[in-house]
């Protein structure tokens, strides 16, 4: 039986999706990290790739930057910790809302991340105090 808060359907989020675009980035990294992080502005050509493995409402998401890697295994309806960017421990929740997978990040600051699929793309948007940004990825069919 599903969870009440599970799509009739899930979506499949499984895949390499690679940064094709950002909008409103730098303001919220101001919100979410503070002006004392972000000093430059973030180079047009920022590589960012996503490698989502999912089975059923279990995920594992490996997001790939110059910066480094990180990592995070979770699955929807289970709270988890984790450190946020600025290294602070936060409580971390993960649902389905209609066809998307809403997580909440609660600790000093809270930050809300949607992620969706349409078509050949997935939109994750950001939201963190007034700010919202939404990173736009192409998956890549080249990996397969």
């Amino acid at each position: 039986m599903k969870k009440s808060s599970e799509p009739p359907s899930i979506p499949d989020f499984s895949g390499r999706w690679v940064l094709d675009r950002t909008e409103l980035l730098e303001e919220y990294m101001k919100q979410s990290l503070g002006t004392d992080h972000v000093k430059h502005k973030f180079p047009k050509d920022m590589t960012v790739v996503n490698e989502i493995t999912q089975i059923g409402n279990n995920f594992r998401v490996k997001i790939m930057t110059r910066g480094g890697v990180s990592e995070t295994c979770f699955e929807v309806g289970e709270a988890w910790q984790e450190q946020d960017s600025t290294g602070d421990t936060c409580t971390v929740t993960s649902k389905w809302m209609n066809n998307k997978l809403v997580t909440v990040a609660e600790g000093r600051k809270t930050v809300t991340v949607t992620r969706e699929l349409r078509g050949e793309f997935m939109i994750t948007t950001m939201k963190c105090k007034n700010a919202t940004s939404r990173c736009i990825f192409s998956r890549d069919t080249k990996s397969k």
